[in-house]
Parts: structure tokens; C-alpha cells; sequence
């Protein structure tokens, strides 16, 4: 079951928690992530549907100043170039709730592969970890860590592996 808290704290980072806990944002994109079913839109699809609630809820909260206050008390414009990772950290709520199956995985690998989602390979490095190849563990590891800051990946990947 998908939790509108869940998705509150895959976007507490990058949004602020002032933003994410008012109600908007993080209701839509759960209810969202509630109505996927993989037969009518593909993982790629509902990326693109979350840009867009992202956008207009946060042009709705904020204004065309797109300015929220983060959790360090600094003021900062969310632009639009950030809805696609916004999106993707939504996308990981969806990703850490399927069952662990094969069909699973493969959908998650060649969604990683065709978009470079951090959050496929996340799941994918923390779930399916022992069905990866180690070279392949290995290499999503590192784009971890080089992608993400060490605040986010800290909590889930060692420091070297």
C-alpha cells in the first residue's frame, strides 16, 4: 500500500519539509502512485505524469516564484529541470513496494537502463541486490554514490563497495 507519508519523505530533500507536509504535493503524487497498474501505463509514463503533478502543485503552493524555504531555514527556487529527479525520488515509493518477482526485476533493470533512474537502481541495489551480477552491483553502487548526495545514500550503501 502506498502512504502519502512515504512519499512525503522521498521528497523531504529536495522540497523541504515545510512544502511537503501541507497537503498537495505529496497527496497527489501518492494518489497517483495508488492508480498505477503496469498494464495501463508503463514506469516511464507515470514519470512523465509525475512531472507534470509536481509542477502544477508546486506552481499552485508557491507561486510562479517557485521559491520554498528548506529545512536548513534557506530560501530556494525549485526549478523545473529538478521535476525529473523530483519524480524519480516519488517513483522510488512505487519501485520499494512491488512484490520481489522476477517480473519485477526485469521491469525495474530495463527501466534503469533505458532512463538512468536513481531510484530503480536503488531498489534494484537493496532488494535484488543478491540477483544482481557483482560487476553490475558494483557499477550501480558507484553511480550512487556519484549521482546522489551522501546525506541520501549513506543511510541505505556502505561508503565503498
Amino acid at each position: 500500500m502506498i502512504d502519502t507519508w512515504d512519499v512525503r519523505d522521498a521528497l523531504r530533500y529536495r522540497l523541504g519539509s515545510a512544502l511537503v507536509d501541507e497537503p498537495g504535493v505529496a497527496d497527489r503524487c501518492a494518489e497517483a502512485l495508488r492508480e498505477w497498474t503496469p498494464f495501463r501505463e508503463s514506469f516511464a509514463e507515470l514519470a512523465a505524469r509525475l512531472e507534470d503533478i509536481l509542477f502544477n502543485s508546486l506552481y499552485e503552493a508557491l507561486g510562479p516564484s517557485m521559491t520554498a524555504r528548506m529545512d536548513d531555514g534557506n530560501l530556494r527556487r525549485i526549478r523545473t529541470a529538478e521535476l525529473k529527479d523530483a519524480a524519480d525520488d516519488v517513483l522510488f515509493v512505487l519501485f520499494d513496494s512491488l512484490k520481489v518477482y522476477s517480473v519485477n526485476y526485469e521491469s525495474l533493470r530495463a527501466y534503469a537502463v533505458e532512463s538512468g533512474s536513481c531510484s530503480a537502481m536503488r531498489v534494484l541495489l537493496t532488494r535484488y541486490g543478491s540477483q544482481l551480477p557483482e560487476a553490475d552491483r558494483r557499477m550501480i553502487a558507484r553511480i550512487l554514490r556519484d549521482r546522489l548526495p551522501r546525506e541520501v545514500w549513506s543511510r541505505w550503501l556502505p561508503p565503498e563497495d
